[in-house]
């Protein structure tokens, strides 16, 4: 079962004029661009869909080589929502506005979910009625029945509460349907049958984030770093929380989570950006300006061609 994956997105919308006019009245136009919020790599294949809420309109692209889209709007009056999403990413979705006779530029940064385990729940060996329904629940998982998965792992914590594999399974179907409160109530029960284990840690994390809990989030993964701290998904979640930060301006907060990233991946290119930021911050404190010009030419080495790139240099000049 593939674990929940929740993390930080952002989108930059920007209105510039397209060059020429648009032909038909009530028209408007949408060049999507989705990147990588790690590298700021343009992503081909993304998928860029625009619906209107209340309605049955829904329109569909695929970004191209520069991870571009373009979305015709024949009715640019209306409000829309607009998702952005390729597999390996946590999706954006939002609300979106077009222009009468204009087109508007969205951009985006998509960032890498966290690693997919390599196998779903394995079954149980057994004949006592909370594991075959647990095996039931496995097998229907296995066959990308989430719905029909989902009866079969609750009868198996009913039949027995303490089979911990039921509950953090349940855990996880319940994250993927969007039922925080019963996700976090099942990983709460795994980590009392199972203390410290970073299964239940994981999913209490991702439940606590996505119900919005910021103060017990940030509790919990600090206990996740400290059952499980080389774990790439570990890394992920510091790195989503730094990149929220970050988002807002906030580059000291970030720079906090983006110190646990490089303590557990300092090499991952997927994670240059703490580097990056990290740079950033520690530029400002004359004791730590040995340590930003490490971090600013470790970001050059994992991401030469990011969009950043050219700062970091001229910050290496500053920093000389």
């Amino acid at each position: 079962m593939t674990p929940i994956r929740r993390a930080a997105f952002t989108a930059l919308l920007l209105a510039l004029s397209l060059a020429g006019s648009l032909h038909a009245a009530g028209e408007g136009r949408i060049i999507a661009t989705v990147v990588d919020d790690a590298s700021g790599a343009p992503i081909e294949g993304a998928k860029v869909t625009l619906t209107r809420p209340g309605a049955g309109y829904r329109l569909e692209k695929t970004t191209d080589k520069k991870g571009q889209a373009q979305l015709l709007v024949l009715d640019a009056t209306q409000d829309y929502q607009i998702r952005a999403e390729k597999a390996g990413y946590n999706p954006f979705e939002g609300p979106v506005k077009p222009k009468l006779s204009d087109t508007i530029r969205l951009t985006f940064s998509l960032t890498q979910a966290a690693p997919a385990p390599k196998s779903g729940p394995a079954e149980l060996s057994g004949t006592d009625k909370a594991i075959l329904a647990y095996n039931a629940g496995v097998e229907k998982l296995k066959a990308g029945d989430l719905a029909g998965a989902l009866p079969k792992f609750e009868e198996a914590v009913k039949e027995n509460p303490d089979l911990a594999d039921a509950q953090g399974a349940l855990a996880e179907v319940y994250l993927e349907l969007k039922r925080n409160g019963d996700a976090l109530a099942a990983a709460d029960r795994y980590v009392a049958l199972k203390p410290g284990d970073a299964r239940g840690l994981r999913d209490r994390y991702d439940a606590l984030k996505a119900a919005g809990d910021g103060d017990k989030a940030k509790e919990a993964l600090e206990a996740l770093r400290a059952a499980d701290p080389t774990s790439p998904e570990t890394a992920v979640r510091y790195f989503n929380e730094g990149a929220e930060r970050t988002r807002s301006g906030q580059y000291d907060d970030a720079a906090v989570f983006f110190e646990r990233v490089v303590e557990i991946a300092p090499d991952d290119p997927k994670f240059a950006k703490a580097h990056y930021v990290l740079g950033l911050s520690y530029a400002k404190d004359e004791a730590k300006k040995a340590q930003a010009r490490e971090h600013l030419q470790k970001f050059l080495a994992l991401a030469p061609g990011d969009s950043d790139a050219q700062t970091a240099k001229q910050m290496l000049d500053y920093l000389k």
